[in-house]
């Protein structure tokens, strides 16, 4: 079985003080630089401990700089949250939308999702452990987001059901609850230096998955 890998999330390298690189050719501000630098510093120190003057200084701009491609921290944060789900979403949507048998989506999925989890950047860091941060319409933005990527598992879990290749007394909402409570926890504990690599972590959580889902 030949795991489905996720794009990478880049890690950022950590950038001058000032906005000139090493031939005095002055950094372009993007919305991306100042997402992927605000990841890294989230990371490092919290969302709350972090100022955008801290930000803006990361990347050798001024805070009115960063008013030109953001309004306010929570929409860097916001960007930072969008990103890590649009590289999720799009290799999850082609699992379910193959012609794979519905055990064998379980199994990319899972795999693709524990890939994801055990990721070390900033951002994965942040997406885990940040979202208290998110309120209003961006907090019900991401929920949906969220939601939308949670119902990817759902129609796998269903699907396999009506071939008969699931259990038909569980519930597929439920089961995906669980499925990505599972393997959303990774975020706390796992260590890329220690036992186990993503895969094998993988290969465990589907192995359990399956002695207790799958029909004889």
């Amino acid at each position: 079985m030949k795991q489905n890998q996720p794009d990478p999330i880049s890690q950022p390298k950590t950038r001058r003080k000032d906005s000139e690189n090493e031939g005095g050719k002055r950094t372009r501000l993007t919305q991306k630089a100042i997402v992927e630098t605000a990841a890294e510093l989230f990371a490092q120190r919290g969302f709350g401990a972090t100022s955008l003057n801290d930000i803006a200084d990361a990347l050798g701009v001024t805070k009115v700089a960063l008013y030109y491609h953001v309004k306010n921290k929570e929409e860097i944060l916001r960007l930072v949250y969008l990103t890590v789900l649009n590289i999720a979403e799009e290799p999850l949507r082609r699992i379910v939308e193959s012609d794979l048998r519905p055990r064998e989506k379980l199994q990319q999925a899972i795999e693709h999702h524990i890939a994801i989890t055990a990721n070390a950047s900033p951002a994965v860091t942040v997406f885990y452990r940040e979202q208290a941060h998110l309120t209003g319409p961006f907090a019900r933005e991401i929920a949906l987001r969220e939601k939308d990527y949670e119902r990817y598992f759902e129609q796998i879990i269903t699907e396999g059901i009506a071939a008969h290749a699931f259990k038909p007394d569980f519930d597929s909402k439920i089961v995906t609850f669980g499925l990505l409570g599972m393997c959303h926890w990774l975020s706390h504990w796992y260590q890329p230096s220690g036992r186990y690599t993503p895969q094998q972590i993988a290969t465990m959580f589907i192995s359990l998955t399956e002695n207790g889902l799958l029909t004889p």
